[in-house]
């Protein structure tokens, strides 16, 4: 009965994702036929064959687009797998929270869609990606995928698709994992229910067919990959794994780490002991010794060296990191983060579901409608971005200390830009905003009274003040312990429980009108813990403080992230019922928001 049951569910993965694929190639549009030309659009390569190049710039004016990326129609089958693994065409121009794709092929681009950001001609057929990625960000530009039936596909190297993969930010040991597993579960109920295990083996090696059959997409090797797919798949696995080829940015971003590995190891040489203050001994928020230890981790996201704790008060439930890291420290800490090094992935996570930042716009709508926001520590301003759309009348700033608040000016996401401190703005700031916001903000400050007492005065009367934060009293904090990410080591320096944070509105003339709790969680625990974890097991690429590249890196990442999936995929199962089922009961959560109106003084 086991084996009919998973023989049962593997036969219908199949059938599901044949159809997801099959659904996604068949929403891809193809261009018109040539039409006239303009000079107001230019292309990567310059030269194209001149009805592509027409048929393109018509396509590109009749939808109003800032840029079409061409997939040729015989493109290679693992390259067409991998692009509709990313992308679903049918919403792809109007969702803007989709992150820009591309075939590697060709694009074809208005020259006002480009202005200001700064691109320049590809080096190399991942960089196609990034051309696409940076005006689809822009805002008011539209982006959109068309198959070109007369373009030519170029050849497709095997060992380059690791890096390709990688820039479509995708991890090619995690990928080659879950081929595996279902390689191995085809594999398993074939010989487990023969002969009727050869419907599920028959399947997947016609699943491309399946899937291209009649669709835009005529992939020139198709039959073929499809025909021998059971013995091709282990060689794609190896090709990939093993590929060495990096693209230009990634030596130029190789270069540079190790340019930075010398002062990186001298400060890592005089100790990092250094970088911390004196130890406390009582709260910071109602000066009680009763202090316990709740937490002791080391940095799981960046790896840099170092161990950090963090108490929480028994009298009144503030938590706070203890030791302090001193400003010295948080440079350290910080740089390569958000901007640098890892300016890239942190750019990722924040490009994620926007459906937070709708919450925290309709949160401020039943007691006004700004005229005025400004967010603070606002960083590539995603919130702003999605606010927009709850709040169309309703200009945003930014503040921020890194240089991704003033390239979020670029992108039209905000109107201004102030790169710096709260503090060093605060009196050309005063009066001027409506709202001002803090998300995920007063966790990461040194002295977050400091912070509410800038924002008071800089609100005018009746102004709000909109803040979220991790909620430590959320009862799985403890449960995974250094691996719950609100933590967030060495980062996250006070956590306030809500009621303290309401007390210090209070105190300073700011009167709470509006929380949420349960409402600003997010089912996301059992799965992020998982999979910091397993990040913490599996081989990291080189940084500038840990510069030694792992012995077979790419082997080890496959082993660990082959068990891994099948562990985050029971994650999941958990975040949406056990996570969900406690939020909704007690209406609490990983986060909360609280909305506080300034009195008149």
């Amino acid at each position: 009965m086991i084996a009919w049951i998973l023989f049962g569910l593997v036969v219908a993965c199949l059938v599901v994702d044949t159809l997801r694929l099959r659904g996604r190639a068949s929403g891809l549009r193809v261009l018109p036929e040539a039409a006239g030309d303009s000079e107001d659009f230019q292309s990567f390569p310059a030269r194209l064959p001149e009805d592509v190049r027409q048929s393109a710039v018509e396509f590109a004016r009749a939808e109003d687009l800032g840029l079409v990326d061409l997939i040729p129609a015989n493109l290679p089958t693992i390259a067409a797998l991998d692009l509709l693994n990313q992308v679903e065409p049918k919403t792809y121009r109007g969702d803007r929270w989709v992150r820009g794709i591309s075939a590697g092929e060709a694009i074809v681009f208005s020259s006002k869609a480009v202005d200001k950001l700064g691109i320049r001609q590809p080096a190399d057929p991942t960089e196609f990606v990034t051309v696409a990625r940076r005006v689809k960000d822009r805002e008011g530009v539209y982006v959109d995928l068309a198959v070109a039936p007369t373009l030519p596909s170029g050849p497709y190297d095997l060992s380059k698709r690791a890096a390709r993969l990688r820039k479509l930010g995708k991890r090619p040991a995690l990928s080659t994992s879950a081929s595996v597993i279902g390689y191995l579960a085809v594999l398993g109920v074939t010989l487990w229910t023969w002969p009727w295990g050869l419907i599920a083996a028959g399947l997947y090696s016609l699943q491309p067919v399946l899937a291209f059959a009649g669709t835009p997409l005529r992939p020139k090797d198709l039959w073929l990959t499809s025909v021998l797919r059971a013995v091709y798949q282990p060689y794609l696995w190896v090709r990939t794994l093993g590929g060495r080829w990096r693209t230009a940015a990634e030596i130029q971003q190789e270069q540079e780490m190790l340019a930075s590995v010398p002062s990186y190891q001298e400060e890592i040489d005089r100790g990092v002991d250094r970088f911390f203050e004196p130890r406390r001994e009582s709260c910071p928020t109602c000066g009680s010794a009763d202090l316990e230890q709740l937490v002791r981790a080391v940095d799981l996201v960046q790896r840099k060296p170092g161990e950090f704790r963090m108490d929480r008060c028994v009298s009144c439930g503030h938590v706070f990191q203890n030791p302090r890291l001193s400003t010295a420290g948080l440079d350290f800490y910080y740089r390569d983060f958000y901007d640098g090094h890892g300016a890239g992935a942190a750019e990722a996570v924040f490009a994620g579901k926007p459906d937070p930042y709708y919450d925290r716009a309709r949160m401020v709508q039943p007691f006004t409608t700004p005229r005025n926001w400004l967010d603070v520590g606002s960083g590539h301003a995603h919130f702003c971005l999605g606010a927009k759309e709850i709040l169309p009348d309703t200009r945003f700033d930014g503040l921020d200390q890194g240089a991704s608040i003033e390239d979020a000016v670029t992108l039209g996401r905000v109107t201004a830009a102030y790169r710096g401190n709260f503090k060093d703005f605060a009196d050309q700031l005063r009066g001027r905003y409506d709202v001002i916001s803090m998300h995920h903000y007063l966790e990461h400050v040194r002295d977050p009274w400091d912070e509410l007492d800038i924002a008071a005065d800089t609100l005018p009367d009746g102004g709000y003040l909109l803040i979220e934060v991790p909620d430590p009293e959320w009862r799985l904090g403890r449960l995974f312990g250094k691996y719950w990410m609100p933590w967030f080591q060495p980062q996250h320096q006070h956590m306030l429980p809500i009621a303290n944070l309401k007390q210090a509105l209070a105190e300073r003339g700011l009167r709470p009108v509006a929380e949420e709790r349960g409402k600003a969680h997010l089912c996301n625990d059992f799965v992020l813990s998982s999979y910091l974890f397993l990040a913490s097991i599996a081989p990291r690429s080189p940084a500038p403080w840990r510069p030694a590249e792992p012995r077979l890196k790419a082997l080890r990442s496959a082993l660990v992230w082959s068990v891994g999936i099948p562990w985050l995929v029971v994650a999941g199962l958990l975040d949406k019922t056990v996570n969900q089922a406690i939020a909704r009961r007690t209406d609490r959560g990983n986060a909360y928001r609280v909305l506080a109106r300034k009195e008149s003084t």
